[in-house]
């Protein structure tokens, strides 16, 4: 990354999360994209971002989120999000036998 886009990047991070949301709306505004899509990569981006940090487990980002763990599983499908958390658990199993 150069150094404006690494400035540009530390600008927004250091932004309010409302300002972001606010920038990237009128962004989005602007694109060609509908916004089930719109909304569809969002709910994506952030869902992958609160498994990451929650090193996949399902029940803690329900409690996180405050969702359901079923309505968690749905979304996951529905996003096509992979587990990777039980595809980590399955090798580890497999070297175990």
């Amino acid at each position: 990354m150069d150094k404006k886009t690494q400035e540009l990047a530390d600008q927004f991070s250091n932004l309010t999360i409302k300002r972001q949301m606010k920038i990237l709306a009128l962004k989005s505004a602007n694109s060609r994209l509908y916004f089930r899509e719109i909304m569809q990569e969002f709910e994506k981006t952030l869902l992958t971002a609160i498994l990451e940090k929650n090193g996949y487990n399902v029940c803690r980002v329900s409690s996180v989120v405050k969702l359901h763990r079923n309505t968690i599983k749905k979304k996951l499908q529905k996003l096509n999000i992979k587990e990777k958390r039980k595809k980590i658990e399955k090798t580890q199993e497999t070297k175990r036998k």
